[in-house]
């Protein structure tokens, strides 16, 4: 429920806002979004004076011949080939027939008035470095293999319309005619970068499926070889900026994605940055946030790149893989202001992030993807939108353009009632419309609308709040205030909501407020915002930019982890249900003091999996599990490779278990087996954020009482449960 006056909502201590994610995976069980054709009717059915799409809410009149919008409360008149009877309630006969009038999820076909142009196909180029530092990690002979393993098996989206490129740069920008009809890519040097031309205008984009010119075989080829061509290489310098100008250049007549794969900050050519830019005494003072901000001021840079990547529907995804400072924060914007990601691989070497490398290309590649997408949230009269949040180049006022869109991609906004836009309505209507070009070259409408009953009650709208979505609400708010103004602005606000949210539960606030300071205190203890010398600007850079688009779920567990207490889990954990899905273990509070050591505990933050293996442990525990009689003989480097495979039932208990916990996400995680006294052991403990950490010295009940709150002996809250569904 939401608030019906700004008193009242000024009572309620939190922000309001609604947060969408399109075209998230239907979950298991859910039907699939229904799908609308408007053909007959020979235009999609929408409002007249604020184009809200027809929904369930909306009000007929007239027998059905006019309807009123439920958001702007204009009325229309129905068109006679989508006229229908209504019932005795005031309800259209058919409504059980159309799913736009009995579901919130729908996606209608889009006519020809959405269309500016033929739908575009699936495009992929891919620029990776190969300057030495990205030689001598192995960075390039695996982003190679991942590339070449999505390839292989055809599980690119799209169909024959699919095109894809590759580049390479260092201190030239080399391009590769890949479809001369010869057994081997044929590769053009350019090294005048301050005049980068584009050498091969025809066939340096090429459907993979022109078996008359093998195509297929010259590309999986070129993958092959990219490692021992540049083996030798002694230039270890970057002119990324121009790679990608060379990029825009071969693609800007048809849009795509941009994969790049970079390890040094580009110091050469368009958009040159510095190293002496990175100023490590600065981090935690005052003037940290100026290096947290792009080096480029607006219309400039690569801020300016990316508006007209935007501008020509391409989007970029940023894989950064460094071994010394690369600038993110200036890097970053070409994946936020284009609806792309930024992943981040820092000190990479293939043992140990190598197979994370290729689970997150395989991702990135084949999960559910839109192309040339706009998007437009609408909310209804008495309230108005404050605050948009996600990757986006935001055109006019409201518009969110989107050349690449996908399945993980989360949009938020912040809504405030409106002084100007009369009294609210008594149901409260939000509506989301992605208008995008599927992977088949479907035009599409992909609308999400939304309606809650406004209330007078304060305990109504308190009790009903989600306090995974809030919290998602106030860290993109706090990340905002910590981008254009200072890093502890962000940290004040947070402290300053939480105050007030500690006050309505000591005044006997709603349950659903409790687990809300847990969030906020472990988002101030988490990378983002912890003040310690750990934290480099790339790592916050990187961290934000995440955070910015990832889904409710997936930002709570990164505040708050699960952990689960293998050893002593009820014995049905880990088997399949009479339905087919893994029971997992109970969570465990975040604290040491649930510990023992004796113990084996799995942690999960929705990016990394930890196992703590604690010095006491049953051999029996190990025997079972990874097959060694003792701890000093279990090889951490390789002992996942023994989970489920020792044939005992708790071995396959604890592989089914880390396998549904993995399902649950949309990232890959890896696996860090860490046993007492392992010196990577300290990463385990700080996660535990109800216990002082590094970031901040205070536990759980410490940061209660110093943000107000007045029981004697705070209880440890429960700790929160994973929301399933979108």
């Amino acid at each position: 429920r939401l608030p019906n006056s700004a008193g009242m909502a000024a009572k309620c201590a939190v922000p309001y806002g609604f947060m969408f994610q399109p075209l998230a995976p239907v979950p298991a069980g859910w039907p699939e979004v229904p799908t609308v054709n408007f053909g007959s009717v020979g235009t999609v059915v929408r409002c007249a004076k604020c184009r809200t799409y027809m929904n369930p809410f909306v009000v007929w009149e007239a027998n059905g011949r006019r309807w009123v919008c439920n958001l702007c409360g204009a009325p229309n008149e129905t068109p006679s080939s989508y006229y229908s009877n209504l019932d005795e309630q005031g309800r259209r006969m058919d409504r059980n027939e159309r799913p736009e009038l009995y579901t919130g999820a729908v996606e209608f076909i889009a006519t020809g008035e959405y269309m500016v142009r033929p739908p575009q196909p699936p495009v992929f180029m891919f620029l990776i470095d190969v300057s030495y530092s990205a030689v001598n990690s192995g960075y390039v002979e695996s982003v190679a293999h991942a590339i070449k393993e999505v390839l292989s098996d055809g599980s690119l989206p799209g169909d024959t319309r699919t095109k894809v490129g590759i580049m390479t740069f260092d201190n030239s920008v080399h391009f590769y005619n890949l479809a001369a009809g010869k057994s081997q890519a044929q590769m053009l040097v350019v090294a005048d970068l301050e005049d980068l031309f584009l050498p091969l205008p025809d066939d340096i984009l090429v459907n993979m499926l022109d078996t008359d010119r093998n195509v297929n075989e010259v590309v999986l080829s070129l993958l092959d070889s990219l490692p021992s061509m540049f083996r030798s290489t002694k230039v270890n310098e970057s002119c990324l900026g121009s790679a990608l100008k060379g990029a825009h250049t071969a693609m800007k007549h048809i849009g795509g994605k941009v994969m790049v794969f970079s390890s040094l900050i580009p110091t050469l050519g368009e958009c040159a940055l510095k190293p002496s830019r990175e100023q490590p005494r600065l981090m935690n003072t005052e003037r940290e946030s100026e290096l947290l901000r792009p080096a480029h001021k607006e219309g400039e840079g690569y801020v300016a790149m990316a508006a007209e990547m935007t501008r020509v529907q391409v989007g970029v995804e940023l894989f950064l893989a460094p071994h010394a400072y690369i600038d993110s924060p200036s890097l970053a914007v070409l994946a936020k202001n284009t609806g792309g990601d930024v992943w981040y691989y820092p000190q990479f070497h293939p043992q140990t992030l190598g197979e994370k490398l290729l689970k997150d290309v395989q991702h990135v590649l084949t999960r559910e993807m839109g192309w040339e997408a706009v998007m437009r949230v609408r909310v209804s009269r008495g309230w108005k939108i404050t605050q948009h949040f996600g990757h986006f180049f935001v055109r006019g006022k409201d518009l969110l353009c989107l050349p690449n869109c996908h399945a993980d991609q989360t949009v938020g906004c912040a809504v405030e009632l409106d002084p100007e836009g009369g009294a609210p309505d008594a149901l409260v209507t939000v509506q989301c419309a992605l208008l995008y070009t599927n992977s088949t070259g479907e035009r599409r409408i992909r609308v999400h609308t939304f309606c809650a009953p406004s209330t007078q009650n304060v305990a109504e709208v308190v009790g009903g709040v989600d306090p995974q979505a809030c919290s998602w609400l106030l860290q993109q708010i706090a990340l905002e205030q910590c981008l254009n103004a200072k890093v502890a602005d962000g940290r004040s606000y947070l402290h300053q909501q939480c105050q007030k949210i500690v006050a309505i539960l000591n005044a006997g606030g709603a349950d659903s407020l409790q687990t809300l300071p847990l969030y906020i205190m472990g988002f101030l203890k988490s990378v983002a915002l912890r003040s310690s010398n750990d934290v480099t600007f790339d790592a916050r850079s990187c961290a934000w930019t995440r955070l910015g688009s990832l889904s409710v779920a997936n930002c709570a567990a990164c505040f708050y982890p699960r952990m689960f207490a293998l050893h002593a889990m009820e014995p049905d954990c880990g088997h399949p249900d009479a339905e087919g899905r893994i029971k997992l273990p109970q969570t465990s509070n975040l604290t040491k003091d649930q510990m023992t050591a004796d113990g084996v505990y799995l942690l999960e933050d929705g990016e990394t999996v930890l196992m703590w293996i604690g010095g006491q442990v049953n051999p029996a525990f190990l025997a079972s599990v990874f097959g060694v009689p003792s701890l000093d003989q279990l090889d951490v480097n390789v002992a996942e490779q023994s989970i489920g495979t020792t044939g005992d039932q708790l071995s396959t208990a604890v592989a089914n278990i880390l396998a549904t916990v993995r399902a649950e996400r949309t990232i890959w995680m890896r696996l860090y087996i860490l046993p007492q006294q392992h010196p990577q052991e300290s990463r385990f403990f700080q996660s535990l954020v109800e216990d002082r950490t590094l970031g901040m010295q205070l536990t759980y009940q410490e940061f209660l009482q110093r943000m107000g709150y007045r029981a004697a002996q705070p209880a440890a809250a429960a700790p929160p449960q994973m929301q399933r569904g979108y």
